[in-house]
């Protein structure tokens, strides 16, 4: 069977078409953890719109159209806040996160209502201002320390999130997700830093001499106690002080390592006594 030659023209002429069109055509791709949303401008005429449809697989869009690409899983955003005032005007670094998602199946919306800069332009500016806010209504030592106070601060700001993503969505549909709000870190800057540390080691060393005058005073007072002990001892006996002093001295003989007594003469003020290690 012979086929003609004119068949293979449309046949070729189709296949040029083809080929013509995908060369100007576009795929658009998300990975895994992405949606895209498509703004679509016509050919000619018109205004760009966004799509309602996002994409989540390859699909071959017009050269007029871009995809704008949002990561639908949950998002660290991280946030460092330098020289923040507390409540007795303390300066405070501050280390904080927040965990944040974009809702699948609504980045057109997203993307219409907000654009593509919806984080930047909506979310972390609030977000500074309310950690601002209720930093300077606490304790600097509370955010320092105290658990249950930053637990409270931290669902605080989570709440005032929550919230405003709530009240801008009655006004056009904001679909992000505030899932945690969590503070890593609170320190005071470095200036404040050193002069926290130098007032430490101040309090440490009046600490140290109120100690050291503490056992001076208790010797002091255990000195004077034994002398009044002995003097006591002296009257009970009838003692002269120089005969007391002696008796002391037997005592301390007596003692010592290896010494014994073994000869003990006279009576007066100047006795003598024989002593064998």
């Amino acid at each position: 069977m012979k086929v003609s030659g004119k068949v293979w023209i449309p046949a070729g002429i189709i296949t040029a078409v083809l080929v013509a069109s995908l060369a100007f055509f576009s795929f658009v791709n998300p990975s895994y953890d992405e949606e895209a949303a498509l703004k679509m401008k016509p050919i000619f005429f018109g205004n760009t719109r966004v799509d309602d449809e996002p994409v989540n697989s390859i699909t071959l869009v017009a050269p007029t159209t871009t995809a704008v690409y949002f990561n639908i899983l949950p998002q660290k955003m991280q946030f460092q806040f330098d020289d923040l005032l507390s409540n007795d005007n303390t300066p405070l670094d501050v280390n904080m996160y927040m965990i944040i998602q974009v809702k699948k199946g609504q980045t057109p919306d997203l993307l219409r209502n907000y654009g593509e800069n919806w984080f930047e332009n909506f979310i972390e500016p609030y977000f500074r201002n309310k950690v601002r806010e209720y930093v300077s209504s606490c304790s600097p030592f509370d955010l320092m320390s105290n658990r249950e106070v930053l637990a409270k601060f931290d669902d605080r700001i989570k709440q005032s999130m929550r919230n405003y993503v709530a009240a801008l969505s009655r006004k056009a549909n904001f679909p992000i997700d505030i899932q945690q709000v969590i503070t890593d870190r609170v320190m005071p800057n470095k200036e404040q830093l050193e002069e926290m540390n130098k007032t430490a080691a101040s309090i440490q060393a009046k600490q140290t001499q109120e100690k050291r005058a503490e056992m001076e005073l208790a010797r002091a007072k255990a000195e004077r106690n034994k002398a009044v002990a002995d003097k006591a001892y002296m009257t009970e006996l009838n003692l002269s002080p120089a005969q007391f002093i002696q008796l002391r001295a037997w005592d301390v003989i007596e003692k010592k390592n290896g010494a014994n007594i073994d000869v003990l003469i006279g009576g007066g003020e100047t006795p003598m006594w024989n002593i064998r290690r």
